[in-house]
């Protein structure tokens, strides 16, 4: 791999943390190989007051980009990456918007992070597997009648609940959450139906660059994803 960065880019690019610069570059999008891939042979310059990595898919060679979000040329400013908090609650589920106890998660994560790699913390910090549908929605009632609406289905080619629905690989969480106190419907898998309340608290700015998500707060224990069925408590007694 070669590095041929500008000189006005490169401190920008240098004042990451070296384990920073391997992951942005391990996770750069290929639309010829349509998944995360390695950029190699890259180059680096300021476009616009941004940093933009131009190389090569170390897959199959497609031409690849990576913009660095928030990074600039400031002469104070390292990296401009900003961080949201989020409180995330379990309000229902089976259907009924009806869970009594207080089940809370604080969740901080960074604003360029996916919808669909916020579900993912989401559901993890839960305690729950990853293996279903999920979509956020701006209304709480009646989620099909949303205004605003981001579903997986959109992203595996499947009928979304409306015609304006937006994917969640693609979208990043700044783009969904624009101010402090915004709410929106996290529904997880549509057959057992869990329902999250999921509210904008903070947006702060990053003091280093750094995209792991962190668990800020825990309240309540996560009920069970798959509770045992009552044929299974009749085998054991037996």
């Amino acid at each position: 791999m070669t590095e041929k960065i500008s000189n006005e880019a490169l401190k920008i690019w240098m004042d990451l943390p070296i384990d920073t610069r391997r992951k942005i570059l391990s996770a750069v999008w290929c639309s010829q190989c349509a998944g995360s891939v390695t950029m190699c042979d890259y180059s680096a310059a300021l476009e616009g007051g941004v940093v933009v990595l131009r190389g090569f898919c170390g897959v199959c060679g497609h031409k690849t980009a990576r913009v660095l979000e928030g990074c600039g040329g400031g002469a104070k400013q390292k990296c401009g990456l900003k961080y949201y908090i989020f409180d995330v609650w379990i309000i229902g589920t089976g259907g009924v918007c009806d869970f009594k106890e207080k089940v809370l998660r604080g969740i901080q994560i960074a604003e360029t992070k996916s919808l669909y790699n916020f579900a993912r913390v989401i559901t993890q910090a839960f305690g729950f597997y990853f293996d279903h549908c999920f979509g956020f929605y701006d209304n709480f009632q009646k989620y099909h009648d949303s205004k605003m609406s981001y579903e997986l289905f959109v992203d595996i080619g499947e009928t979304p609940v409306t015609p304006k629905t937006k994917g969640v690989k693609k979208t990043k969480i700044r783009q969904a959450f624009n101010t402090p106190g915004e709410k929106k419907l996290f529904l997880f898998d549509y057959g057992d139906c869990w329902y999250f309340a999921v509210e904008l608290k903070e947006i702060k700015n990053a003091e280093k660059w750094d995209l792991k998500p962190v668990i800020l707060e825990s309240i309540g224990e996560a009920p069970l994803q798959y509770p045992p069925c009552e044929d299974e408590f009749e085998n054991d007694e037996a």
